[in-house]
C-alpha cells in the first residue's frame, strides 16, 4: 500500500483497514427480510438488506488514519496530499518558533 497523508491531522504513513463490522448482522437482516417477503409478498422489502450489505462491503474496504481515525487519507502525490503536507510543515515551523521564543 502506498504511503498516504491524512488531511485532518497530517499523519504520514500507511493507513489501517477500517473496522471489520460483523457480517452476522447482514445474515440476520437477510433472513428477516426474506421471511417478511415470504409472508407479505412485498418484494421491494429486499432493497433494505441489499442497501445495507452494499454499504457494509464499501465500509469494509475503506481505510482510515491510525492517529485520528479519519477516513481522509490521500496519496502524498495528489493535490490534496501536497496541500496537507504544506499545511503540516507550516504548523511545525510555527511550533518550533514558539518553542524557541519560550526558551529565551
Amino acid at each position: 500500500m502506498k504511503e498516504k497523508i491524512c488531511t485532518s491531522c497530517g499523519f504520514e504513513g500507511k493507513p489501517v483497514p477500517q473496522c471489520k463490522m460483523s457480517f452476522m448482522v447482514d445474515i440476520a437482516l437477510w433472513v428477516t427480510a426474506i421471511n417478511l417477503v415470504a409472508f407479505t409478498a412485498l418484494l421491494p422489502l429486499l432493497l433494505i438488506p441489499a442497501a445495507w450489505t452494499t454499504f457494509h462491503v464499501i465500509k469494509f474496504n475503506s481505510v482510515k488514519c491510525p492517529e485520528c481515525e479519519s477516513l481522509d487519507m490521500v496519496s502524498k502525490n495528489s493535490r490534496k496530499g501536497k496541500a496537507a503536507a504544506q499545511h503540516k510543515s507550516i504548523e511545525e515551523n510555527i511550533w518550533t518558533a514558539d518553542e524557541h521564543a519560550a526558551s529565551h
